[in-house]
């Protein structure tokens, strides 16, 4: 999308600064707030914020955009032509959101998934996903202090975590007279944090965490080793929680992005690169020949034997099973954002050894993100929202080793993205990955220096 301009000498509109203002909110009160009814409907209330902030933001945008056509301030122009100056990844999120529309106005359960029905995740919520892109793509500025806000909200919201672990229920956020040890035995679920489910949770880990660690190894001003505090606190919390989908994103995700990341020559990189690599071969080789008798590695050398079991990977393979047997069902416009609860797919079950009791799970979403587009979006959207990731990450790979902004946030969009091949997208979290995918996008990121506070590629790089 092309950048409005000035005509006549006169002022520019203040878009850069909303947009400013949009993302220091984005990283500090969207994730800490809590709601005002505990968990029980915290999803409800972080929608509700969702709508405020990424709604807000587009509706003043276009305000803005609206008082700078009558001013004069910005020049008219066709959407053929600002299509036509528009980039790639522009082009592909708007292909995506066409997509999206299309399946949500061809599904059965239309008008339902506009807001969706289980998740808040229909094709409003991925509108609003696509227009921030858009406009902090165009507008965003990496300023020092976004990356400083975004250190102290990850440190107040981890430091909430500390008294959950020991029982204590600060903020009244679980049930009355349960705290975190009665996840899965007096209550479904486990909930932590002002983020709500702990697998949510460790997907906004996957995002934050190596943005610090990148930031550690790049930036060069002293006051970047603050950002250990932040670090270590998601760490433990992470480690803590025990979700493996957050240990494939933070730490499998971190060694893929080593090499790109690391500041050191090509040939080094290189090496390391097949070194891991190397590495990796001979873990899944090591696991193919000994069996570790439980847990996951169990599940992954029945697995890698040819062996499958419904119940691996918490159930995970059933679902997923599930969905793909209705995929073809409409396999081109999807059943139409947030649906899958309507399609009563057979429930997983399992055993609960703490009660003795069978505990019944409806499936309403497919516990992997981009099973989940094929199933509610379509093969055509799923082939758009792949292609805009492929591409991106392509430019950050190409863009890591001089843009520390590039290398920052393209290695959270890795660790988010190998996450969510376990998880699922929502208003919780979504919208950060899709600021992380958007931020590097923008023309003023490219050489930035840190007379003006912000980061980008010259040698003084800045906290």
């Amino acid at each position: 999308m092309m950048r409005p301009t000035r005509k006549n000498g006169a002022a520019r509109p203040p878009f850069a600064d909303v947009t400013e203002i949009f993302l220091l909110l984005m990283v500090t009160l969207f994730p800490l707030f809590p709601g005002f009814k505990g968990y029980i409907r915290i999803s409800e209330a972080k929608f509700a914020l969702f709508c405020v902030l990424c709604g807000g933001y587009a509706a003043v945008m276009l305000l803005l955009g609206l008082e700078g056509l009558l001013r004069g301030t910005v020049k008219a122009r066709s959407p053929l032509s600002m299509l036509k100056s528009s980039t790639w990844p522009q082009r592909l999120v708007l292909l995506y959101l066409l997509l999206s529309w299309v399946s949500a106005l061809a599904s059965p359960y239309f008008p339902q998934t506009v807001l969706g029905v289980s998740r808040w995740e229909g094709a409003l919520t991925i509108t609003l996903y696509g227009l921030c892109f858009l406009l902090v793509s165009v507008w965003g500025r990496a300023r020092a202090r976004l990356l400083a806000a975004l250190g102290g909200s990850v440190t107040l919201l981890c430091l909430l975590c500390v008294p959950q672990f020991l029982g204590l229920n600060p903020l009244g956020l679980y049930p009355a007279g349960l705290s975190w040890f009665d996840a899965g035995i007096r209550y479904t679920g486990e909930y932590l944090g002002t983020i709500g489910n702990t697998d949510l949770l460790a997907s906004f880990l996957c995002l934050v965490i190596p943005v610090f660690w990148v930031a550690l190894l790049r930036l060069r001003d002293r006051r970047r080793f603050l950002l250990l505090i932040p670090l270590v606190l998601a760490l433990l919390v992470l480690l803590r929680m025990r979700v493996l989908a957050g240990f494939v994103g933070v730490f499998l995700g971190g060694l893929i992005a080593l090499p790109a990341v690391l500041p050191a020559s090509k040939r080094t990189r290189r090496l390391l690169a097949l070194g891991l690599a190397l590495l990796l071969l001979l873990g899944l080789a090591a696991l193919f020949f000994l069996d570790p008798g439980a847990g996951l590695l169990h599940e992954l050398h029945e697995l890698l034997r040819g062996h499958w079991d419904p119940a691996f990977g918490s159930g995970r393979l059933h679902i997923w099973g599930e969905v793909l047997k209705r995929v073809p069902e409409r396999l081109l416009l999807g059943a139409g954002p947030d649906t899958m609860l309507l399609a009563e797919l057979e429930p997983f079950t399992r055993l609960d050894e703490a009660t003795g009791r069978t505990l019944v799970a409806r499936i309403d979403v497919a516990h992997n993100e981009y099973l989940n587009v094929l199933y509610h979006q379509g093969l055509p959207a799923l082939l758009a929202y792949l292609a805009l990731l492929a591409l991106l990450a392509r430019r950050r790979l190409r863009e890591a080793r001089e843009r520390p902004l590039a290398a920052m946030l393209g290695s959270a969009a890795l660790c988010y993205a190998l996450q969510a091949f376990f998880g699922f997208s929502t208003c919780i979290v979504a919208p950060l990955f899709w600021l992380a995918l958007a931020l590097p996008e923008a023309a003023g990121n490219g050489q930035l220096t840190m007379d003006n506070g912000q980061l980008g590629t010259s040698k003084n790089y800045c906290f």
